[in-house]
């Protein structure tokens, strides 16, 4: 299943993280402004889904943008 979409992103005192966009866990990946990927393939420990997503640098909550999501392994 391939899908493009915004990876929702929160901010705490220690950071901004990546959410889970099938489960929406929390704290997946702890992002910087300087923080780049293309092709960055996250596990959800929570779901069981690894998604992979592309990373632009900057502080904007929308700089992640999903390419697509794998089905549980297992």
């Amino acid at each position: 299943m391939t899908k493009t979409a915004i990876v929702p992103c929160f901010s705490t005192p220690l950071g901004v993280f990546i959410s889970c966009p099938t489960c929406k866990a929390k704290r997946l990946m702890r992002l910087y402004p300087e923080t780049t990927g293309a092709g960055v393939a996250l596990f959800c420990r929570r779901c069981k889904r690894e998604f992979v997503v592309d990373i632009q640098p900057g502080t904007s909550p929308d700089r992640i943008t999903l390419r697509e999501i794998n089905a549980a392994a297992g």
